[in-house]
């Protein structure tokens, strides 16, 4: 794989944009209680200058856990249909974010990182290029994680990837 300051620097000479190229290697992952998790985040851009990098925390459309414990529910038989029609659908993921909470985890912009609100006094942080480390998970941790890369010299292509994250 090329690294980004090689690519860049082909795509200038070359005189190409390329796209954003964001890739969640592990898009389901499951941790427990108090233990650590790295949420892995890749991209690919054509910028000169570092992306700015944003976690955001997601809950849960539907509770997993419950739905584990009752399969022959009417919702998941709806559930199973609606897969059915549409191989894409997520009954987890998607629903509107007005219907669930949502909060920002934490961003990275050159090499200063900065913490929501609720995750303040946490050992929670960015490493890497992009991939968000916890050092100890809480019970309110469990949801959708999206990993959003933003660059003003690269503004198109697939910008976001998420990850289910299950903490028993």
């Amino acid at each position: 794989m090329l690294g980004r300051s090689l690519l860049a620097a082909i795509a200038a000479l070359a005189g190409l944009s390329a796209a954003i190229q964001v890739r969640v290697p592990e898009p389901w992952r499951v941790a427990i209680l108090f233990q650590p998790v790295v949420l892995k985040c890749n991209y690919d851009t054509s910028a000169t200058q570092p992306p700015t990098i944003i976690w955001k925390y997601k809950s849960f459309c539907r509770d997993r856990i419950l739905d584990a414990f009752s399969p022959s529910s009417t919702d998941n038989q709806i559930n199973d249909q609606l897969q059915q029609a549409d191989p894409n659908y997520n009954p987890y993921v998607n629903c509107p974010d007005n219907s669930r909470t949502v909060r920002t985890v934490a961003s990275k912009m050159g090499n200063a990182v900065t913490l929501g609100s609720d995750y303040q006094g946490r050992k929670v942080t960015i490493i890497n290029d992009a991939d968000l480390s916890m050092e100890q998970t809480a019970w309110g941790d469990g949801g959708v994680y999206y990993c959003s890369v933003a660059a003003f010299q690269d503004p198109s292509g697939i910008t976001e990837g998420y990850v289910e994250l299950l903490v028993l």
